[in-house]
């Protein structure tokens, strides 16, 4: 089913907190992810997926950024390693992940989610702003999914991922007390 973003998204974005980086963070993660994308390089899975991996990483890492600066906390790991230890819920502490896209487009999402995610979007006219939308419960996750909703042809031919749509479903947060209920 063909959805549309902003009957989707845009109609929701009044109760998104609006987080503005640092300009010289944003430039220490674009830094990093120079660095973790050639270390990635080698590996088969990123041999295969390649495209764009630098921009996909760095929105990543933009919305962990703005969740530190709503929090107060650190959440970004500044290690480089096999990608499959990295599969874990991002927040420490808690078993939450976080996934940030870009404006227009809708979020990538397992088809099998065991943990909740913040769902977060990056302005594609500002580098340093993030809207953290809300969060979205494994349930939400697992059920407001579409295929159709992911544009590159080799990651919908893999099958592991899908697009997510359920944005009227997020829970707002605003700070680390809202996710009490998910600590570890």
């Amino acid at each position: 089913m063909k959805r549309n973003y902003d009957e989707c998204v845009t109609k929701y974005s009044d109760s998104f907190v609006r987080v503005v980086l640092d300009p010289g963070y944003v430039s220490r993660i674009q830094n990093f992810v120079t660095e973790l994308v050639e270390a990635k390089s080698k590996e088969d899975h990123h041999k295969i997926d390649s495209n764009k991996e630098v921009k996909r990483f760095t929105t990543g890492f933009l919305g962990e950024a703005a969740l530190e600066k709503l929090f107060g906390i650190p959440i970004i790991d500044w290690t480089i390693g096999y990608s499959g230890l990295y599969h874990i819920p991002d927040i420490p502490g808690y078993r939450v992940g976080i996934k940030t896209v870009e404006r227009d487009k809708f979020p990538i999402i397992f088809k099998d989610n065991s943990y909740p995610q913040i769902i977060c979007i990056k302005s594609t006219k500002y580098n340093n702003l993030i809207f953290v939308c809300g969060l979205a419960t494994s349930n939400v996750l697992n059920n407001y999914q579409d295929d159709d909703l992911i544009l590159d042809p080799n990651l919908r031919a893999r099958g592991t991922k899908t697009g997510f749509y359920g944005f009227e479903q997020l829970v707002p947060i605003k700070s680390l007390n809202d996710l009490s209920t998910y600590k570890k």
